[in-house]
């Protein structure tokens, strides 16, 4: 079970226009059972990862941690980690009935937009990998234009996507495609050395990955205010 630790080490914030929506961001759990404590909100962002090593089980114990959130929405992808929802996804989607599950698909809570995909650039032959180029492409053309909240586990390149050796890891193409999509928000995860805030270009972008890159559980999650 999770539980919730007190002390939280990490609190990061961003203020936009105020319209009353408080999105509390997490990623990269990695079915951590270390205790830490989650803000409260209206809307409980959870971009990929919350498996460890991609086993159904890990989704049940993931939801009876959802369930005891107060957060009204929860919205979930799947990040390279969630086999679960490549390999059955409709057996996956039915172990989380605590959250909304998004998948190259959007929501709409209270007159903001929100749209979520699990794709990566090919990364060890895990789940949601795809080869740079024109693949990555047409999954982020599919995205619509008048998004406010871009959910992706990948971050974009050059934003929050630095591992150790100070390169750059994110996905050109997502780069390319937000330029056209100008997302208010935008959470990702993925690549747990960039855990943070950066506002360029009018976007808020949000790594948000709990663990770090030795898979310890050190990051809090982010709330934004919409």
């Amino acid at each position: 079970m999770y539980t919730h630790k007190k002390n939280v080490r990490h609190s990061l914030s961003s203020q936009l226009t105020a319209k009353g929506m408080r999105l509390v961001c997490m990623s990269d759990l990695h079915s951590s059972r270390q205790a830490f404590s989650v803000p409260d909100g209206d809307v409980l962002i959870i971009a990929g990862d919350i498996c460890g090593y991609g086993c159904l089980d890990e989704l049940e114990d993931f939801d009876n941690f959802l369930k005891g959130l107060s957060h009204k929405h929860k919205l979930l992808i799947a990040g390279n980690h969630d086999w679960p929802f490549a390999k059955a996804k409709e057996q996956a989607k039915a172990l989380v009935k605590n959250a909304v599950y998004l998948e190259d698909s959007g929501i709409e809570i209270d007159g903001v937009k929100f749209w979520g995909s699990p794709w990566q650039p090919f990364f060890c032959s895990w789940a949601f990998n795809l080869p740079r180029g024109y693949k990555l492409a047409e999954i982020w053309a599919k995205i619509p234009d008048d998004i406010d909240v871009l959910i992706t586990h990948t971050p974009p390149f050059g934003i929050l996507d630095k591992i150790d050796d100070d390169e750059s890891v994110g996905c050109e193409d997502l780069s390319e495609a937000l330029k056209r999509i100008k997302p208010r928000v935008h959470v990702f995860g993925h690549v747990h050395e960039g855990y943070g805030v950066l506002d360029r270009n009018g976007t808020t972008y949000v790594n948000a990955s709990l663990n770090n890159e030795y898979y310890r559980l050190v990051n809090a999650p982010i709330v934004v205010d919409l």
